[in-house]
């Protein structure tokens, strides 16, 4: 089967504080960002915000839990992921996500108390189901 290349990378703030549930896949953290951007139409600039759900598993996600909070910023690499279901009442239903690899943590959160500059980056690799992450911090 030929490989294929499913990745995406982007920077906005979380819009709310992350949710931590402890599944039979191990760990998982929830949280949605905000992505800002401007488009210029002659002398008119259109601003916009496109928001995305984040899912962290495992080491990286207990850490996204701990660290993160409602408008911290955040750099995210990951794949994108199409879920699709059934509703109770019959409609079909579809989400796509993103499945983090790595989480920079960009300006200011609980860890990096008081250094608005500061940043750390937390890795994983992408697999929902490995149980261990590179963290450099």
């Amino acid at each position: 089967m030929e490989k294929q290349l499913n990745l995406t990378l982007m920077e906005g703030r979380l819009t709310r504080n992350p949710e931590y549930l402890q599944t039979s896949c191990g760990g998982v953290c929830k949280f949605d960002i905000a992505v800002n951007n401007s488009i210029k139409s002659g002398n008119e600039v259109k601003h916009m915000v496109d928001f995305f759900s984040i899912t962290a598993w495992n080491k990286l996600g207990e850490i996204c839990s701990k660290y993160l909070k409602k408008g911290a910023k955040v750099r995210i690499r990951g794949r994108l992921k199409h879920d699709s279901w059934t509703s109770k009442d019959g409609r079909k239903m579809s989400n796509v996500h993103i499945d983090a690899a790595s989480v920079e943590f960009i300006g200011n959160s609980k860890r990096q108390s008081g250094n608005t500059d500061a940043s750390a980056s937390v890795h994983e690799e992408i697999n929902p189901y490995q149980t261990e992450a590179s963290i450099p911090f």
